[in-house]
């Protein structure tokens, strides 16, 4: 699996200058890594709201790195509110072979290797799962174009979209058995995803709230997914991540992506982090 640098802002970037034919293709360009800054961190707010309007912030600082032969890894650090402060996740991706992903709980005083039975658990409290913090390769799932020329309205944002129908290979792996995506035509990002069970009832959907194009420190510049909304139709619960005070391409040291971050909090201090 492509790993979701900073949290969502892998999960936020998504490749430009392909002229997609097939499903698998649009799904391509997506995972595509050639927009992907080398060194991003940035700070994440989790908002989660219960189906009768109570909510709680969760802040997260993220760090990724994309350097290691154009594999990406991607370190969470969270900082509120106390109930999680402490905890830390590790996501290493690694080639032709699943990512390994750590986890350290602050309350054990130790970390431990997540396995893919657990990935489609709650990530820190969140409607978000450990699934929705990866981006799915185009090869793990059969694609098809449900409709070329789909058309649909995000938060007051009209977007031309591939609809798309992508049912995993490895149903055991995921918490859903197939998802629709709409993908935004002109920046190949997923604006929304419908997620279903067997029995065809939709049980969880995703929407990108707010898509802004911004620039790293060497100027080039990287579509970012803002705001985002994950919504679970069973719980009445949803989560909205927002990305703010982010850096691209300013380069941050490997210790973050290391055994020891993860149980010490320990790396070379980046600028604009206390």
């Amino acid at each position: 699996m492509k790993i979701k640098v900073f949290a969502i802002v892998s999960v936020l970037l998504a490749s430009f200058g392909l002229s997609a034919q097939s499903a698998n293709e649009i799904a391509k360009v997506f995972c595509d890594l050639d927009r992907v800054p080398d060194y991003n961190y940035s700070t994440l707010i989790l908002e989660n709201i219960n189906k009768n309007g109570k909510s709680e912030k969760i802040e997260i600082w993220q760090y990724g790195s994309g350097v290691d032969n154009g594999l990406k890894n991607v370190a969470f650090d969270f900082k509120a509110p106390a109930s999680v402060k402490g905890m830390r996740v590790l996501q290493l991706e690694k080639l032709k072979k699943a990512d390994d992903r750590y986890v350290y709980m602050p309350e054990l005083r130790q970390s431990r290797r997540i396995p893919m039975t657990e990935r489609t658990k709650s990530f820190g409290g969140t409607e978000f799962t450990y699934n929705d913090m990866t981006i799915r390769n185009e090869d793990e799932d059969d694609n098809s174009i449900v409709d070329g020329n789909a058309k649909i309205t995000i938060n007051g944002n009209a977007y031309s979209c591939w609809k798309m129908k992508s049912v995993p290979h490895k149903k055991s792996e995921v918490e859903y058995s197939y998802r629709l995506s709409w993908f935004d035509k002109k920046t190949y990002i997923p604006v929304r995803i419908e997620y279903y069970d067997a029995k065809d009832k939709m049980i969880k959907t995703y929407e990108c709230l707010k898509i802004e194009m911004v620039k790293g420190v060497t100027g080039i510049e990287y579509p970012l997914r803002r705001s985002n909304v994950i919504t679970n139709l069973v719980t009445g619960r949803k989560t909205i991540a927002t990305v703010k005070d982010f850096v691209f391409d300013e380069k941050i040291s490997d210790a973050y992506f290391t055994q020891n971050w993860i149980v010490t909090g320990k790396a070379p201090k980046i600028k604009g982090k206390k």
